[in-house]
Formats: structure tokens, C-alpha cells, sequence
């Protein structure tokens, strides 16, 4: 039963990094790891925010935190290549209550199709890269 509460919890809120905020700020200021860190200081209402996946999701692809922007960030994933039932879940209802958006969703299903799969990387494992060498290595744009 506990492993089923684990699989549900990781589902809805994300696979979560062994690391903390203290760790991510002491990173290089070039590094994935620190912008992960200053994106989550900038953005979360928790005191102590644990990262997850899609935090540096959106950090790699755009860094906005607006509900359009994380629509086309399932988009631009989704082109990528994950097809979980979350990214098609949200592509829907993005599209249902954003219809004048479509073109922009489309232009990023098709940056994300464009670039190099990265989505079903271990990211936690990169967070010492620097970002900009990571977006240039998978064509992130």
C-alpha cells in the first residue's frame, strides 16, 4: 500500500531531487543545478522547496511561470517524445481554454520535436553542467 502512495504521489507531484535548496545556491552561477536554485528561491511559496523534474523542465525551456508557458511546455515536451498521460492531459485542457494560443503551442510541439530527446534524462545528475552547454547539446531553443 505504501508503494502505491509513493507511485500515485511521484505522478501527481513529480519525481523530487535529493538535493536542497542550500545545495542547488552553492552551485556555479553557470550551472544547471544553480538556476534551478534561483528559479525555485524566485518562484516558491514553500520555505524550503525541494526540486522537481519539472522545475528543471522549465527552467532548461523557458523559465516562465505563467499558465501559458507551462502549457507549451508540455507541448514542446510532448514533441520531444514523452507521451505521459500528465503532458496529454495538459495539451487538452490547454487547448480547450486557450484557443487563440494553438499556433503558439504548435510552434512549441515543433521546437521540441526539433531538439535532441532529453526529457527521460536524469537531470539530477547534471545539475553541476552549465546550462547553456546542456541547451546547445540537445538543441534546446
Amino acid at each position: 500500500m505504501k508503494k502505491l502512495k509513493n507511485i500515485i504521489s511521484i505522478f501527481i507531484e513529480g519525481k523530487k531531487a535529493p538535493v536542497s535548496m542550500d545545495d542547488l545556491i552553492g552551485y556555479p552561477k553557470d550551472t544547471l543545478g544553480f538556476h534551478v536554485g534561483s528559479f525555485l528561491f524566485n518562484n516558491s511559496h514553500d520555505a524550503d522547496p525541494q526540486p522537481e523534474l519539472t522545475d528543471i523542465h522549465r527552467v532548461l525551456i523557458s523559465k516562465e511561470v505563467s499558465d501559458k508557458e507551462e502549457i507549451a511546455m508540455h507541448f514542446y515536451l510532448f514533441g520531444n517524445g514523452d507521451l505521459a498521460f500528465k503532458n496529454l492531459f495538459v495539451m487538452i485542457t490547454g487547448a480547450l481554454l486557450y484557443p487563440l494560443q494553438l499556433h503558439y503551442f504548435y510552434i512549441r510541439y515543433k521546437d521540441g520535436k526539433n531538439a535532441l530527446r532529453f526529457y527521460d534524462l536524469n537531470h539530477f545528475k547534471m545539475l553541476h553542467l552549465p546550462i547553456d552547454r546542456i541547451k546547445d547539446t540537445f538543441l534546446i531553443r
